[in-house]
């Protein structure tokens, strides 16, 4: 198992239950299988994934989960997604019930 933190996100790598899976967390409730890779490999993967969404400057709810966005960069709307601080919820759901804003 390997762990580090990585743009203030706790990333963990671990055996998964079946051989040759590995269990991949981003603050410890993102989940990620993988397979056919190693320890290390997984992990530049999920740095990798951080890289992507930090790229987006907008926290769009209907997009990615919590734990993929920087601590503090966001707050949750009533539904549970991530919205910008101060903002409103992207999430589809959301515009749906309030289009309005």
């Amino acid at each position: 198992m390997i762990t580090e933190t990585y743009k203030g996100r706790k990333l963990q790598v671990k055996n998964g239950r079946e051989w040759g899976m590995l269990a991949c967390t981003i603050n410890g409730t993102y989940s990620l299988n993988e397979t056919g890779r190693d320890e290390q490999a997984a992990m530049g993967h999920l740095r990798a994934w951080i890289d992507l969404v930090d790229r987006d400057p907008v926290v769009d709810g209907g997009r990615w989960a919590p734990e993929m966005y920087a601590p503090g960069t966001y707050e949750l709307c009533p539904e549970g997604h991530p919205m910008a601080l101060g903002g409103r919820c992207r999430h589809p759901y959301c515009i749906a019930r309030n289009p309005e804003g």
